[in-house]
């Protein structure tokens, strides 16, 4: 899989699109050129102003593109499973990837909250340090508006909020694997527990045994070791074949996958 660049220095967060994004990305199949895509978004997109479907469109190209093609299997997983709780967990795990800052607050910050949960107020803190002179305010109302929208908290007050930790579909484990581990490799299983995109994932550490042996029995784990004091699983080949082992549409080329009508097009 493609490396989104510039990560490093997108230390701000705003504008998630979650809903755009999941309505636009399939397109990336038929469009995988960057300027493509954007062009498609523009025409499509269903906003009636100009400037704010021009504004849409460059925030889905910088973000689930590295300039010279759109992040192909993210679009497939969208194309493939649709707005669903698999695609939505999907498109959280690229944001936390593409957004430092995000991936910060995630694993930080929620997956920090004891039980009862904590206040927008405590994100606001939490920020104060990390982005002097910034808006607290939209980061944490556009941080919190992803994470609903994607599943991981609740809302059980006003101004309040709950992390929602549970176990990943497997379809999403499986996607996130290849993502993470593009070269075929023994990986120590204590190295998964211990990241942090597992964390910012909120998947409890008890559930990962089971997902590895689903994984397995799913083709894409050869082997689970237990030796002494070591625990480890075996990837079967590298992340690109298992990502078109998870989703066909990779291995098709161009289609047509978009949710819009394409036939009609947004006047400007």
């Amino acid at each position: 899989m493609q490396e989104i660049g510039n990560r490093s220095t997108r230390s701000y967060f705003n504008h998630p699109l979650v809903v755009e994004s999941l309505r636009c990305l399939p397109a990336a199949l038929e469009y995988p050129n960057p300027d493509d895509f954007r062009r498609y978004v523009i025409n499509h997109v269903p906003q009636n102003s100009l400037k704010g479907r021009k504004r849409i469109a460059g925030y889905l190209r910088q973000r689930f593109s590295d300039g010279r093609t759109m992040n192909l299997p993210l679009a497939a997983a969208v194309a493939q499973f649709g707005d669903s709780r698999i695609s939505r967990e999907i498109l959280y795990f690229e944001l936390l990837r593409v957004y430092p800052l995000f991936a910060e607050i995630a694993t930080h910050w929620l997956a920090e909250l004891p039980e009862e949960g904590g206040s927008r107020e405590s994100l606001k803190q939490f920020l104060a340090a990390r982005i002097p002179g910034r808006s607290t305010e939209k980061v944490a109302k556009d941080s919190l508006t992803t994470m609903k929208q994607c599943g991981k908290i609740s809302r059980p007050r006003t101004a309040w909020y709950r992390a929602l930790w549970s176990p990943p579909p497997l379809e999403v484990f499986l996607y996130v694997l290849a993502a993470l581990y593009p070269e075929p490799a023994v990986v120590p299983v204590e190295s998964l527990l211990n990241h942090p995109l597992r964390r910012a994932m909120l998947w409890p550490h008890a559930s990962m045994e089971e997902l590895l042996q689903q994984a397995a029995r799913a083709g894409h784990i050869s082997k689970i070791a237990r030796l002494d004091q070591y625990h480890q699983f075996t990837l079967v080949g590298s992340g690109a074949e298992r990502f078109q082992r998870l989703l066909p549409d990779l291995a098709r080329g161009p289609r047509q996958p978009a949710l819009f009508d394409l036939e009609q097009e947004v006047k400007r």
